[in-house]
């Protein structure tokens, strides 16, 4: 793998690890005709962050692991 591949993958890693510290922020902004956040991003929210730290994990390994096979 070469450096701009890296650079490429490592922004991306940055640019998924920024969305999910707004992600929260910009859940708690939305309101329901209640007032309050729609109780179904209670759950949302969580599965979510385990998906984009999924998607980070495997970003990062996949720039590990080719840089071993070269």
């Amino acid at each position: 793998m070469t450096t701009p591949d890296k650079k490429k993958l490592i922004a991306i890693n940055l640019a998924l690890w920024i969305f999910a510290m707004l992600l929260n922020p910009l859940v708690r902004i939305l309101h329901s005709g209640a007032g309050e956040p729609p109780k179904i991003f209670e759950v949302l929210v969580p599965i979510f962050f385990f998906l984009l730290a999924g998607a980070s994990s495997y970003l990062l390994s996949a720039a590990i692991g080719k840089a071993k096979d070269e």
